[in-house]
């Protein structure tokens, strides 16, 4: 199952790279983890990346996620930012720097991923 993330902040864009280059090198997540564009429009050649998917396929990669992203959340940022974490169902959650904490972070990415098994 992919967990896509999307960034909103000042520089939603270079903040999401820097995201995925984070969560890339988590021992628990390499090669899960992939930027994803939209599908260009006609006429243009191409999209810029939206959003980050994450394979989630266990618990260990679970709570990998939520930690990194934690971590990656206390990193100084040149803008408020705060990412939105939503599966394949649809559920999503809204995580912002300022008030992040890695139980209460892992304990919603359950939650969700819970909510999205009994649909």
């Amino acid at each position: 199952m992919d967990i896509s993330l999307t960034v909103d902040s000042g520089d939603d864009v270079g903040d999401l790279e820097s995201l995925v280059d984070w969560l890339s090198g988590e021992s628990a997540l390499v090669g899960r983890v992939r930027l994803s564009a939209a599908a260009p429009a006609p006429g243009e050649m191409g999209g810029l990346a939206e959003t980050a998917l994450v394979a989630v396929s266990s618990g260990g990669a679970l709570t990998a996620l939520a930690a990194s992203l934690k971590a990656w959340l206390a990193q100084p940022h040149r803008s408020d930012v705060r990412v939105r974490i939503r599966t394949e169902g649809g559920t999503s959650i809204d995580v912002d720097a300022k008030h992040v904490d890695a139980k209460r972070l892992e304990r919603l990415l359950r939650e969700t991923l819970s909510a999205l098994y009994k649909e």
